[in-house]
């Protein structure tokens, strides 16, 4: 290997500290620059099989060698979501106001769409001016309301109102959300008995989010990583939490992750409808009337900090 005059691990922080300020242009250029400095002109490679990571445990309690399956997830440049968004993934409320009282939605959705976080402030209005009441109907994806029941029978149900609580009080860290939802504690668990099963329903959640449940596909619970996370962070270390340490995968997963909102896809021009060059159609956020019920969609998504 070419003599650099620099620490290999020093010239990794360099590059990835630079990779995760460009454009892919310029990163290109600056990978060929490392490749050069330490000398080599390119990485051999085979077809990526996320599936089949391997990775090799070694247990020092037991001598047993183990070489399992891991999915990889880059922290490099934009934060890697865990959960993508889809129009399946929109959660959908009816909106309930007092006896009585009427909501001009047109007007509505036009006051509160210049507001910054307009999300927030429609949420907080129609809880807060119009005293309404906001109640979970249904997932827009049927087979992402069953994977969530697959994993807890309440998880539908808590998920929807974490969102209204993400937007109520207008934060995003999950683990700070769920702290708030177990002050409510809306299902009357003995919180001084129990008082982390808000937690560890979320946590089974993003558990299940990490390796392998996604919204469309029917969720049975086999993992397509048998053997956890790999994680390259932001200065290219490379972490691995493996199955055999659950609890700091899984307090890894909690403490790192937050609410994101994808792209609502409403008209600028005609707040409160969708505007029709939309690149994705998830189509929420906004109040509508259907049979002279109010509504409101709001997208689930989990990316990391």
């Amino acid at each position: 290997m070419k003599n650099t005059g620099k620490d290999i691990n020093l010239l990794r922080k360099e590059l990835f500290k630079y990779l995760a300020s460009q454009d892919e242009k310029s990163n290109i250029y600056c990978i060929e620059q490392f490749l050069k400095s330490i000398g080599t002109s390119k990485i051999p490679s085979k077809p990526c099989d996320n599936e089949k990571n391997p990775i090799l445990i070694y247990n020092l309690m037991t001598d047993i060698k183990s070489e399992l399956r891991s999915s990889i997830m880059s922290l490099i440049g934009a934060n890697s979501t865990l959960f993508n968004p889809a129009p399946g993934t929109n959660f959908i409320y009816e909106v309930i106001p007092p006896e009585g009282v009427e909501i001009d939605v047109d007007k509505f959705n036009a006051d509160t769409y210049p507001i910054r976080g307009r999300i927030a402030a429609r949420i907080q209005s129609l809880l807060h001016d119009f005293n309404c009441s906001i109640a979970f109907v249904k997932t827009q994806s049927n087979c992402l309301y069953q994977n969530l029941r697959t994993i807890d029978g309440d998880m539908p149900d808590l998920l929807s109102r974490l969102l209204i609580a993400r937007f109520e009080q207008d934060m995003k860290s999950v683990h700070k959300v769920t702290q708030y939802i177990t002050e409510l504690n809306p299902y009357g668990f003995d919180i001084e008995s129990h008082g982390e099963v808000y937690q560890y329903k979320v946590k089974r959640f993003l558990q299940d989010c990490a390796m392998g449940m996604t919204p469309e596909t029917p969720w049975t619970g086999i993992y397509d990583a048998t053997g956890g996370q790999i994680i390259v962070k932001e200065d290219g270390e490379v972490v691995c939490y493996h199955i055999y340490e659950i609890n700091r995968f899984l307090e890894y997963l909690y403490k790192s992750t937050i609410f994101e909102g994808a792209s609502t896809g409403e008209d600028e021009s005609n707040p409160g409808h969708p505007r029709p060059e939309a690149k994705k159609n998830y189509f929420y956020g906004w109040l509508y009337k259907e049979h002279e019920r109010y509504f409101i969609k709001l997208n689930l998504q989990v990316r990391f900090k």
